[in-house]
């Protein structure tokens, strides 16, 4: 009898055991799930800034509604460096098909900005907008590309209140596109823009539809240079002038190298340097992938304008990160020259 009741408990109790294995299993799931979750943000939370997106703080996807309630959205960029107040200030505008982040790690602009301290601003184009994200540079009206420009000098002037910013060294840089809008953006607004970059970018004035915009770019104007700058300017910048630096690869298949001569002169127009005036040339970088040709124009010692004409670059941003679209190895690095030349530049208050 004893025999046959502890068989018969044997029985229930490994029934019992098999009951509660599953139980069992789903229990120590849970728990392992949990304790992953948790590594995983502690990792997080201990890890630093993303290497492509610098050292300093990173903040994405933010919003800036102006007075008539337009809205931009854009991420910002600080260096850990020093304070805020005082930096100087650049704004970075992408091409079409881009986002503001990927702007920002393929031109890797932060890590200049985390050695020159100085804040970046990356405002992006918004898909209702525009469905490729491109910057309507080729509608320079009121109510498209230059509305669009006012909007990111609302930006601005926001973002420089805010933080105290330095007003004399304000800087726009753009590529493909973004360089088309950082023109618009300058010249609108001379006496906020200390100086502009144009990456890839178009001849300005031209364009007046996404058509006609795709043959500026193919083959650049056929037009007097000076009258289209006025056409889309404040007339103030012939009084202020706009000092300027133009990138251009020399294989860009999508921006023809005829554009960025183009604007050379158009700039070398509206800030006042006589066409006999000698450029100074030199060839840098000769017999490797990082040649490039540099023209500068000076007043006095000081470069105003400048064109890099690149050797063996495509339609990307020059001595980028490849792994991002639109961005390549070869050529200089576009971003220390921007910032290089930046830095020689000032707009006095007032």
């Amino acid at each position: 009898m004893f025999f046959k009741t502890a068989k018969k408990f044997g029985r229930l109790q490994r029934a019992a055991l098999r009951a509660a294995a599953p139980q069992a299993a789903k229990r120590r799931s849970a728990t392992r799930r949990k304790a992953t979750v948790a590594a995983r943000q502690a990792a997080k939370s201990a890890a630093p800034a993303v290497p492509s997106l610098g050292g300093g703080r990173w903040e994405a996807a933010r919003q800036f509604s102006d007075s008539r309630g337009h809205r931009l959205g854009f991420s910002r960029y600080t260096p850990v460096s020093a304070p805020a107040a005082g930096m100087p200030l650049v704004v970075m505008l992408h091409g079409c098909r881009q986002t503001s982040q990927a702007f920002a790690r393929g031109s890797r602009m932060n890590q200049w900005a985390d050695a020159g301290g100085f804040m970046v601003l990356y405002p992006q184009q918004s898909l209702a907008r525009q469905v490729q994200r491109c910057w309507r540079w080729f509608q320079p009206d009121d109510a498209h590309g230059g509305a669009e420009a006012d909007l990111i000098a609302a930006l601005i002037r926001s973002e420089s209140a805010r933080f105290g910013l330095d007003p004399e060294r304000i800087y726009v840089a753009g590529l493909s596109a973004g360089a088309g809008m950082a023109a618009l953006v300058a010249l609108r607004h001379p006496e906020l823009v200390a100086a502009v970059a144009m990456h890839s970018g178009p001849v300005v004035g031209d364009a007046h539809s996404a058509a006609s915009g795709i043959g500026i770019m193919r083959r650049g104007t056929l037009k007097p240079l000076l009258p289209l700058v006025e056409r889309v300017s404040d007339p103030a910048v012939f009084r202020l002038g706009m000092p300027a630096l133009i990138l251009q690869g020399q294989l860009d298949p999508a921006v023809a190298p005829r554009n960025a001569r183009q604007l050379f002169e158009q700039f070398r127009a509206l800030n006042g340097l006589p066409p006999e005036s000698a450029p100074v040339e030199h060839v840098l970088g000769l017999g490797t992938e990082k040649a490039y040709r540099r023209v500068d124009m000076l007043r006095g010692q000081n470069t105003v304008l400048r064109l890099c004409e690149i050797t063996r670059l495509e339609h990307a941003w020059s001595g980028g990160d490849a792994s991002i679209r639109y961005h390549a190895r070869s050529g200089p690095d576009a971003s220390a020259l921007i910032w290089r030349f930046f830095q020689g530049q000032r707009r006095p208050a007032g």
